[in-house]
């Protein structure tokens, strides 16, 4: 996900009919094929939904399904499963609106969550940092429904920022974003520490992206003002996985704004698995 090229952005595995697929099962092929996460499609149990997903990561069921949600929409769309344009994954109480193709997706969040500032001591140690290593702006919450550590500190220190997962988890961190602001090209150069999600870093991930778009605006970086917003997100260089995310943050006039990020989908591999548990 988020890459033109294979071996590059966020791993992600798609099993595009998995009707019949106990959890064990599930967890089984998530920990065999060993991606960042595995989603797991389903028929929807939603009347606004177009297909449900379940999403594994290689050692726990995760809740959300928005951090896979592009990439698998565009795989779906791919092989004939969704027609392209406006999709609805569901999963569990989530649903994510998407416009899809099938080599991209555009994931689109609404209703903002409260965000709020940060201690950055406590951030700063979690991933082996010194106090002079913050700059940028004030480290806050932010974030779309989920809200997610923010923390900008000097480019000399986004290569050596080192997570450590008891500190962080000490720190009630399950993830961290690290960044860097380019003001005039509107990008940010990011890193994205989430042990509490299974991914020790993680080369990509669209709600975050989002998310970046709020911090973004409420300490001044984009306009607060009405109108849409560009910004680009360059990521996951550091863990040998360059990725790309296009984003716009759209602020209504009298209304809450709302976040889009697009990626690209690039089809590495596709076959067949045998699970060790029978198939209902």
């Amino acid at each position: 996900m988020f890459t033109d090229r294979p071996f590059a952005g966020s791993t992600l595995a798609v099993v595009p009919d998995a009707d019949g697929l106990s959890t064990e099962a599930m967890g089984a092929i998530a920990a065999e094929l060993n991606a960042a996460e595995t989603a797991f499609v389903l028929p929807a149990t939603a009347p606004d939904a177009t297909y449900r997903v379940r999403v594994f990561t290689p050692t726990a069921e995760s809740p959300g399904g928005g951090h896979s949600c592009v990439g698998t929409a565009a795989t779906l769309v791919r092989t004939g499963a969704v027609p392209a344009g406006r999709v609805v994954q569901e999963c569990g109480p989530a649903r994510h609106v998407l416009t899809a193709q099938a080599d991209r997706a555009t994931l689109t969040l609404t209703g903002p969550a409260p965000g709020s500032g940060l201690d950055p001591a406590p951030l700063l140690a979690a991933v082996g940092l010194a106090a002079g290593d913050a700059y940028g702006g004030s480290p806050r919450t932010e974030g779309f429904g989920t809200p997610f550590a923010f923390l900008p500190v000097r480019e000399t220190a986004l290569a050596r920022a080192e997570p450590d997962p008891a500190r962080m988890a000490a720190a009630a961190l399950p993830a961290l974003c690290l960044l860097t602001w380019d003001g005039p090209r509107r990008t940010a150069r990011t890193r994205l520490f989430a042990p509490g999600f299974g991914i020790t870093e993680d080369p990509a991930c669209a709600p975050v992206a989002a998310a970046l778009g709020l911090w973004l605006a409420r300490t001044g970086r984009l306009p607060a003002e009405p109108g849409s917003h560009a910004y680009t997100l360059r990521q996951g260089a550091e863990a040998g996985r360059p990725a790309l995310l296009t984003c716009t943050l759209t602020v209504p006039d009298g209304s809450p704004p709302h976040a889009a990020v697009t990626g690209r989908v690039t089809a590495v591999a596709h076959g067949r698995i045998t699970t060790p548990h029978p198939v209902r």
